[in-house]
């Protein structure tokens, strides 16, 4: 291994497009709790469910066990390691394969953890 490459395996990576991924990983958990939020107001008759969603969305939890938002960091954490292990199983395969199966992975992941949270918010 040469000189240069240990060191950028060292520091890290300074592409955007990681951070991008990052970011896109984030927009989606949002986007999915807000289609959770949006569905579970409809369903209880408010009159704007979409607000509704909004304001429920980026609310704060109150009264949320720990052991709770443990298990939310777990899933969470749960899918990354998923998604990171999809990419580390298809490294040596053609980007046309890797990127759709890390793709898909990690869109489980952050589904699983939106839902999570979403079903074990309190009810009030």
């Amino acid at each position: 291994m040469n000189a240069e490459l240990k060191v950028s395996l060292a520091r890290g990576s300074d592409d955007p497009s990681d951070w991008a991924w990052i970011a896109a990983f984030f927009a989606l958990y949002l986007l999915i709790g807000y289609a959770l939020e949006y569905r579970s107001k409809k369903r209880r008759g408010d009159a704007r469910p979409a607000r509704a969603a909004v304001n429920g969305l980026f609310s704060e939890r109150e009264g949320v066990d720990p052991g709770q938002l443990l298990a939310s960091r777990m899933v969470m954490l749960g899918g990354a390691l998923a998604a990171g292990s999809a990419g580390f199983l298809t490294r040596d395969t053609h980007a046309a394969v890797q990127y759709p199966t890390v793709g898909v992975v990690a869109l489980l992941g952050i589904f699983a953890w939106a839902y999570f949270d979403h079903r074990t918010e309190p009810r009030g």
